[in-house]
């Protein structure tokens, strides 16, 4: 079963590089731009943003810490393999809580500032999960 973890999250690095990229049409992988395209103002604060930039930083960290945790569980500490597992997917949701309160600073879009919640909550769930499942 856990296997089947480590392949899920290969899949979403692989999705993450491929947006990042390779993707002519998009080019942030924590958000779709695309909605902000029907105005060039909307389209200039986020290019102030710099979001590429640290979907970037978390990309190169999330591979690193995924890398890390393969090589740590294959060798035989099973949990501390899991949690750096858990840690790239709890990197993900907090690279999407910096994304969503960026862009919130930038539209004052509640609904951003919503989404910041609901990470959190995600996180702070995946925690307890994984506590509860591991030990």
């Amino acid at each position: 079963m856990y296997i089947l973890l480590f392949v899920l999250v290969a899949g979403l690095l692989i999705k993450f590089a491929m947006t990042t990229y390779f993707n002519d049409e998009r080019i942030h992988f924590s958000f779709d731009e695309r909605r902000y395209f029907s105005d060039e103002k909307a389209i200039a604060k986020i290019m102030r943003l710099k979001l590429v930039n640290i979907e970037r930083v978390f990309f190169f960290i999330m591979t690193g810490v995924f890398i890390a945790g393969a090589l740590i569980f294959f060798t035989g500490n099973i949990t501390l393999g899991i949690w750096l597992l858990i840690g790239v997917i709890i990197l993900q949701l907090m690279l999407n809580i910096v994304t969503d309160f960026k862009l919130y600073t930038a539209f004052h879009d509640k609904s951003n500032l919503a989404m910041t919640v609901i990470w959190a909550g995600l996180i702070i769930g995946l925690i307890i999960l994984t506590n509860t499942y591991i030990l």
